[in-house]
């Protein structure tokens, strides 16, 4: 018997025991006393550094490829949101980013979990044994330092200040939201079930004063069951699927290779990371057996048996919508960028306006090109995410589908007929002379067509004389105090005023192509398409569910309805000069 296998191997996920093969080989190999010395010191290196690892997790611990793309993440955006089974590291991996940042220089994080004890038993225990050994239990060591900590209530005051000024607060979500006010963060950590509340308070303050990165962290379960909550809604909508992954063979099973499991997904793959609509986040999902250091084979012995929908969430971090899309065929397939528009528009399309109108809040308006193939672009949208913020929020949760106002519908409101035609010409590219008057249009958009809801864009005032409509007013022109042409004529037409569900029905009609064959630009793609930019737009065709689980009062409501009288209008591509202006006018 050989010395080496006498030595006590101490099991590690990633460190690899030699197998006997390997041990015999460099014995007779190298001899017995030199390949005794080398398997000696082979181990005692590799027991070393497993010490090292639990002793320093910060310094020594292994790193995985998803702690590895979840920092970098962190570090190029301001929002994260990681999706993934129980004990596959996401926990682990964010206690050590937010270790990291607070070490690395001075910053102020707060820490969230579900309860006081959670906090306590999860969070603060991870936080504390991935400091820096020497940080650990400092106690009251300066005036600027203050680091105590017992494993049974935590760190005391539910906080910590390190040596070089940083400070770490813990939270809980049974506290009342407002207790947040007021504190200046470079960092926040939500863990599971973060209520939408507390997202809004947090994610209100991204990009104010300070750059403030926020991380969350969450398996998409609420007991067994799928878990689409008001938080994970706001990250999903309008997102894109940019990284995919395969499924795992030991998988192959329940998820076949050759199945497509997730729109926008290669047969076999799961989605790996997407971009959301708000250009700042993103999403990451820790996919089943990418750390070796997660309980990998527990989750696979629990998944046996259990449907399909929990194999996405539990060993992918996948969740659907609990109630499917008005518009299920959206995807990737319908956006475009920026720079393919201007080039289509640069050959040649017809364009089109409709407005939502709306008393106290902001009108919702949309423009439409339409190419001489007969595809339908949605080009521009105002309000617009980017200088507005959104026009719809999430809803509570619950039964509750409806989506909420967002800043967007009140921020920069109380125009009249003439700030909204102002508006509009100069979204459309009209110049103004300031010094006598005059609108040119020469270079700007031609609009062919004009559409406005019949209800609020027909009425007019009660108890006045016609001509006192929306229609009226904006088809009239607007005089400055000498008398000269101020604002030109802008004429509009009432829409179709048919029922939400058969505009919506023609929308997916306008949507559809047969994914089981090679895409045709003549005989079998989409007909409707939407500029990537738009994230009103495409936060709404990827959430907006539609009656009768939604009600008039859905915010998303007012981003479809143009839509919905557009394409019930049944404009198409129309040659230049088809129809001529009336005098002068804004077409």
């Amino acid at each position: 018997m050989t010395p080496a296998p006498k030595l006590r191997w101490t099991p590690h996920p990633v460190l690899a025991l030699p197998t006997r093969e390997q041990i015999a080989a460099s014995y007779a190999k190298m001899g017995e006393d030199a390949a005794g010395a080398f398997w000696l010191k082979f181990h005692g290196e590799r027991e070393a550094k497993i010490k090292l690892e639990l002793h320093d997790p910060l310094r020594h611990g292994y790193d995985s490829p998803l702690y590895e793309r979840t920092k970098q993440i962190l570090d190029d955006y301001d929002e994260l949101l990681v999706l993934g089974a129980n004990r596959l590291g996401k926990s682990r991996d964010a206690a050590k980013i937010v270790v990291d940042n607070l070490c690395s220089r001075k910053q102020v994080w707060a820490v969230f979990e579900a309860s006081e004890k959670a906090s306590i038993n999860k969070q603060q225990s991870r936080i504390h044994d991935t400091l820096p050994p020497e940080w650990r239990d400092l106690g009251a060591a300066s005036s600027e330092t203050y680091v105590k900590y017992k494993r049974q209530n935590g760190f005391s005051g539910a906080q910590f200040i390190l040596p070089n000024g940083s400070v770490c607060m813990f939270f809980n979500y049974k506290q009342d939201v407002k207790d947040l006010e007021g504190y200046e963060l470079d960092g926040v950590w939500f863990d599971e079930l973060v209520p939408i509340a507390f997202y809004e308070a947090m994610a209100f303050r991204v990009g104010r004063n300070r750059r403030q990165r926020m991380l969350i962290t969450f398996t998409p379960l609420d007991g067994n069951k799928p878990a689409f909550t008001p938080v994970v809604a706001k990250f999903f909508a309008g997102a894109r699927i940019t990284e995919t992954r395969p499924v795992a063979p030991q998988m192959h099973g329940t998820l076949k290779p050759d199945v497509v499991h997730v729109r926008d997904c290669p047969p076999g793959h799961m989605p790996f990371e997407m971009q959301c609509a708000n250009p700042k986040a993103r999403v990451l999902f820790y996919h089943w057996g990418m750390n070796p250091m997660g309980a990998n084979n527990e989750v696979l012995d629990r998944l046996g048996g259990r449907p399909k929908e929990q194999w996405f969430v539990r060993a992918y971090g996948w969740v659907d919508k609990p109630l499917g899309s008005a518009l299920p065929k959206f995807g990737n397939t319908h956006l475009i960028t920026r720079a393919q528009f201007d080039a289509l528009a640069h050959r040649g399309t017809a364009r089109y306006c409709v407005a939502d109108p709306a008393g106290t809040k902001n009108w919702f308006i949309k423009w439409y090109a339409v190419t001489p193939a007969g595809h339908t672009i949605v080009y521009r949208e105002w309000p617009d995410a980017q200088r507005y913020g959104p026009w719809a929020v999430p809803p509570e949760g619950g039964d509750k589908h409806d989506w909420r106002p967002g800043e967007a519908q009140r921020l920069d409101s109380g125009r009249g007929m003439d700030g909204y035609k102002r508006l509009i010409l100069e979204l459309e590219g009209w110049t103004h002379d300031p010094k006598t008057g005059a609108w040119d249009g020469s270079r700007s958009e031609r609009i062919e067509r004009r559409l406005i809801d019949p209800r609020l864009g027909g009425a007019g005032i009660p108890g006045q004389e016609e001509g006192t409509s929306i229609i009226d007013l904006m088809g009239n022109e607007s005089l400055d105090a000498k008398g000269r042409i101020a604002l030109p004529r802008m004429f509009w037409e009432e829409a179709p005023g048919r029922h939400i569900q058969h505009g919506l029905q023609q929308l997916q009609t306008a949507m559809e192509w047969d994914e089981s064959l090679p895409m045709d630009a003549l005989n079998n793609c989409p007909k409707w398409y939407v500029v990537d930019d738009l994230i009103q737009t495409r936060t709404c065709y990827t959430s907006y569910i539609g009656p009768p689980m939604t009600s008039e009062r859905d915010a998303l409501k007012d981003i479809i309805d143009p839509d919905r009288y557009f394409i019930e209008a049944a404009y198409g591509f129309v040659e230049p000069e088809m129809f001529r202006t009336r005098g002068v006018c804004a077409y």
